[in-house]
């Protein structure tokens, strides 16, 4: 009997932790996405090069959540971004430069998290828009943030769970600045970001919009702020996006989204985007960009999904240097096209060409002037003309 009891003690003991396991979990996943790439104008000249993330960002990352009864877990992620090609972190070399989170969710009511994080328009809208599922299609310079060049530091979010369909996602990010909200770029008000956005689904139908503001975003005064933050440990990743770091740096930028999308089964799915994002700089001057996005997927079959987007973004550039206060109305359309075949679950192959043709005014400052500059956001280096192509091709592995 001795011998059964501690038999039946020692079984306990061994049971506990897959016990303690089944009510909490750490998930490792990731992305690994590698591939080859023609651009036809960079700076003047064609280019072939080796690429990393041109369908999703390389990643990996961890996720955790514990039971916490009653309905309450605590959860956390983080999640590291990297190129393939060399081995480095992306973000800026951070890191946890994706993602890095911890809060606590209840059942029925919503998750609160502290860290960085995304944006709420990325979070519920990017989706509706091309960048959203389609990396190649970002529209010029990602403006609208929609393929997420930068993330989000120091954020408090909220995020409700599904109620009769509607999700709300709510966020607030500090500068973590002593002082006085003086307006001249010093205290509270220095490099800090707030924005909600809202969500709605039925049946085949969905639709939404939000809108994120950045006070002084990537100030040089403030690198522990919300956004950016150059400094001796971390690197900026908000001036990369074509128009963040002109004309001596953004003091406020807006941006408004609303999408739809309506789905025919599993067969194909439409959606609609419109952003708008206003640029106000250190100069006095501003930029503003009206982003219309059409974008289509189909199941071509179980394995293969063509895809098609079409972009139309109407500028307009307020007091540039040098234009003697003039509005200037710069255009650019671009049209994207990709396929994605499926070789099992996990992996999949990739091929997208882009065009994008810059018309309107010439507003991007070339030599002391001003060109209609091409600029697809996926390649990375401008065209010297207001023509650009480029063809990507890959293949993305998901754990």
């Amino acid at each position: 009997m001795k011998r059964v009891a501690l038999a039946g003690t020692a079984g306990l003991l061994i049971a506990l932790p897959g016990i303690v396991q089944a009510q909490s979990s750490v998930t490792l996943y990731g992305i690994i996405d590698a591939g080859v790439a023609y651009t036809n104008n960079q700076r003047g000249a064609p280019n072939f090069q080796a690429t990393s993330g041109k369908f999703n960002g390389s990643r990996w990352g961890l996720k955790g959540v514990e039971d916490l009864g009653g309905g309450y877990k605590a959860v956390f992620t983080l999640e590291n971004g990297f190129r393939v090609n060399d081995g480095t972190a992306g973000q800026g070399g951070r890191e946890f430069g994706r993602q890095a989170f911890v809060g606590v969710a209840k059942t029925g009511v919503g998750t609160l998290t502290f860290g960085r994080q995304y944006d709420p328009n990325a979070d519920l809208l990017a989706a509706y828009a091309g960048p959203g599922f389609w990396s190649p299609s970002t529209h010029v310079g990602d403006n609208d943030n929609l393929n997420q060049t930068f993330r989000i530091n120091n954020a408090v979010k909220f995020r409700s769970d599904p109620f009769e369909g509607f999700t709300v996602d709510a966020l607030y990010a500090f500068s973590n600045q002593a002082g006085p909200n003086s307006g001249a770029g010093t205290g509270f008000g220095n490099n800090r970001a707030w924005g909600v956005a809202a969500n709605y689904v039925n049946g085949p139908l969905s639709i939404g919009g939000g809108y994120v503001l950045l006070d002084h975003p990537n100030a040089a005064s403030n690198t522990g702020g919300a956004v950016g933050g150059a400094s001796t440990t971390t690197g900026d990743d908000y001036s990369g996006a074509f128009f963040n770091g002109l004309n001596g740096g953004v003091t406020r930028q807006q941006i408004a989204v609303a999408g739809a999308n309506y789905a025919f089964g599993t067969l194909a799915t439409l959606g609609f985007a419109w952003s708008h994002t206003q640029l106000d700089y250190n100069d006095g001057s501003s930029r503003k960009f009206n982003n219309y996005d059409v974008n289509g997927r189909y199941n071509l079959t179980p394995a293969t999904k063509l895809i098609g987007v079409y972009t139309f973004t109407d500028g307009r550039a307020n007091s540039l240097p040098g234009t003697g206060g003039a509005t200037l109305k710069p255009r650019w359309h671009q049209f994207t096209l990709g396929v994605d075949y499926s070789l099992s679950k996990r992996t999949d192959l990739y091929l997208s060409g882009v065009y994008q043709l810059a018309s309107g005014d010439a507003s991007t400052s070339v030599g002391g002037g001003y060109q209609k500059i091409a600029a697809i956001a996926d390649v990375g280096t401008a065209s010297s003309t207001n023509r650009q192509v480029a063809a990507f091709a890959g293949v993305r592995m998901r754990f």
